[in-house]
């Protein structure tokens, strides 16, 4: 889960690219590198089936799967650790002159179909879980991103357009 900073008053616009298939780890790299340069992102979101890390099941039962190890993907300048396959990635733009933009990216990064779709798919008031998480003062950026099963805190980078120097992750 990305989220990258943005102070503008207009209106968002919500996003969800839903790729074809399931995206490689070469291809989302590449992916969310296209989305990040297109600007206007305020928030960023990949979804998809946990990789285990471990045989879940079978003769193998609790032996270390290697081709899930070490799945680093870098947007703008940071190294995130990829958890799931990439099935889908959903965004929050600044505004509406930001889509064009998002689709050009998607039509370079994806040798395959994919289908955007606008809707509300991020959360605008504090749940439980992010209370549990963050307290009453949670940024209003995170809201909605903590995965209340996680049993240790999940991967949330927070990027910034304008200042490299204020990277941060949790």
């Amino acid at each position: 889960m990305v989220t990258i900073k943005s102070d503008t008053d207009s209106e968002p616009v919500q996003v969800e690219i839903f790729p074809s298939r399931f995206l490689s780890p070469e291809t989302t790299q590449k992916l969310l590198n296209e989305l990040y340069k297109s600007g206007g992102i305020v928030r960023m979101m990949i979804q998809g089936p946990n990789l285990p890390r471990t045989v879940t099941y079978g003769p193998g039962k609790g032996l270390p799967i290697e081709e899930h190890r070490n799945l680093l993907v870098e947007v703008g300048g940071e190294v995130l650790e990829l958890r799931v396959k990439v099935g889908r990635i959903r965004l929050e733009l600044e505004g509406e002159e930001f889509l064009p933009g998002i689709e050009a990216a998607c039509e370079r990064a994806l040798p395959f179909s994919f289908q955007i779709k606008r809707g509300k798919f991020f959360r605008d008031i504090s749940t439980i879980s992010d209370y549990a998480k963050y307290g009453k003062d949670a940024d209003k950026r995170i809201l909605g991103l903590v995965d209340p099963r996680a049993k240790k805190e999940s991967a949330l980078a927070i990027l910034s357009e304008k200042d490299s120097d204020e990277k941060e992750e949790r």
